[in-house]
């Protein structure tokens, strides 16, 4: 039995956890191996994240505390809540690619985008999306690519200025 005073300290640090997140996605895991559930946790920690299980009348005090509206629905069943702390897309894809992995015994319930509530629906979308660093990569390189066309038509009117020059000079020697 969890003392009260040990279940303030689990609500604080939830509270805590939920002002650093970018990203909380609720989850029923129940059925999943001790080797399955901590390889999604090395995962999801990889991709900046943290998979927690809180018993769900401290999940809803908290959560309630610091004004998230969540579903009752939410609270039915064992709940592990991931954090994502930086870059939330690749978190959620982790999710999505376990939760696909473990239909039966891995759901996911909803969750907060910051403060944007999200569906079911709304992650798996959202889980397709590229993450920050390659949607960064495309665009350098959309923007690189005329640069690039650019330098080589400038470049090429001396280049073969410099080919039909060396003819010359071949034909001559």
């Amino acid at each position: 039995m969890i003392t009260r005073e040990r279940k303030r300290e689990l609500v604080k640090e939830l509270q805590e956890k939920t002002e650093k997140a970018k990203l909380m996605l609720f989850t029923t895991f129940s059925g999943i191996t001790v080797p399955e559930i901590s390889n999604l946790r090395r995962s999801i920690k990889e991709n900046g994240g943290e998979l927690k299980v809180y018993r769900n009348t401290l999940l809803k005090m908290g959560l309630t505390e610091k004004g998230f509206e969540v579903d009752d629905k939410i609270f039915t069943g064992p709940t592990a809540v991931v954090f994502g702390y930086e870059d939330p897309f690749p978190v959620m894809k982790v999710v999505n690619d376990f939760q696909k992995s473990h239909r039966k015994n891995f759901d996911i319930k909803g969750g907060f985008l910051g403060t944007l509530k999200l569906t079911k629906s709304d992650i798996k979308e959202l889980s397709s999306l590229s993450s920050m660093q390659e949607l960064y990569g495309k665009l350098v390189w959309g923007m690189k690519a005329p640069l690039a066309r650019l330098v080589f038509a400038l470049k090429y009117p001396a280049m073969k200025l410099i080919f039909i020059l060396n003819q010359i000079k071949d034909k001559k020697a």
